[in-house]
């Protein structure tokens, strides 16, 4: 810029250096001829290439200014420019990315007589495949007389048969969610590492874990983390709903006996009055 102004403010004077000595002038040796009107005209000439140099030294003032506005703006977007891909790069705030991790909670029981033996093993996963047993030894199991009559008793229409099979229903259910228990307390134990190295490596700073490529990779290690959680989560729901199931089988039996009794009590005042002698039957509907 420095150079262009000066090649300009050599242009003015070299022009005003012509403008002089292009002056009309005649000389003699008896004496100088002088022209008024010649002179006043070079005078004139002069003064406005005095002018017009100082117009030109202000445009090139101006133009300077603007170059050095535009040079200014140019380093401007070349610093946004660098701090963006810096930022796509390396991602230097991860803070936006922290979360609270629930902590786990490990099951406890009292056994005081062994009657919750292999309980608590089995749902902190620390022994897997040990929940149908376990199920087994803390309940009532059935004797020898049960069975007898049981096994005389007309399937679809025995209440005893209904309740059996409620029991075992509940038996299935049951040991499969405390299964379900255990694999998913096991998973957890399993995953603490992980999880822990993936956390640290969320928030780490350093070149290593701050490149694009490696936060893809550890985004894409927090989906596989929650994928596996969502699928445990869903067998523990599944079990939820099966002990729901369960559940309406008892209610079920309940209103099948309460409208089983009704008739067998509508049919026993049909056969069998129970109204006093020489009184109306106005009690045949009456259920107790």
């Amino acid at each position: 810029m420095q150079r262009l102004l000066n090649k300009y403010r050599s242009g003015g004077l070299a022009a005003v250096f012509l403008m002089l000595t292009a002056l009309p002038g005649h000389a003699q040796f008896g004496g100088v001829v002088f022209d008024p009107t010649q002179s006043a005209h070079a005078l004139q000439q002069i003064y406005q290439n005095v002018q017009n140099s100082v117009t030109w030294q202000q445009q090139l003032a101006n133009t300077i200014q603007l170059l050095a506005t535009a040079d200014k703006d140019y380093q401007q977007a070349i610093t946004t420019y660098n701090t963006i891909h810096g930022n796509l790069k390396n991602f230097s705030s991860k803070s936006i990315w922290q979360t609270i991790q629930s902590q786990l909670t490990m099951a406890s029981f009292a056994n005081q007589y062994g009657e919750t033996t292999g309980l608590q093993a089995a749902m902190n996963g620390q022994a897997p495949g040990t929940s149908s047993m376990v199920w087994k030894l803390m309940n009532l199991g059935l004797n020898s007389t049960s069975s007898s009559f049981l096994s005389g008793q007309v399937l679809g229409s025995s209440h005893a048969l209904a309740t059996l099979t409620r029991m075992e229903a509940m038996d299935g259910v049951s040991s499969q969610c405390l299964g379900s228990v255990g694999n998913y307390n096991s998973m957890r134990n399993g995953n603490l590492l992980p999880q822990t190295s993936l956390t640290q490596s969320q928030f780490d700073t350093t070149s290593f874990t701050t490149t694009e490529l490696e936060q893809l990779n550890l985004l894409n290690m927090a989906n596989a983390h929650h994928l596996n959680e969502s699928q445990a989560q869903g067998a523990l729901h599944a079990c939820q709903a099966a002990q729901a199931a369960v559940q309406n089988m008892a209610q079920r039996t309940a209103a099948a006996d309460e409208i089983n009794n009704a008739a067998f009590v509508q049919q026993q005042r049909a056969v069998f009055s129970s109204a006093p002698a020489n009184s109306s039957h106005t009690w045949d509907t009456y259920l107790p």
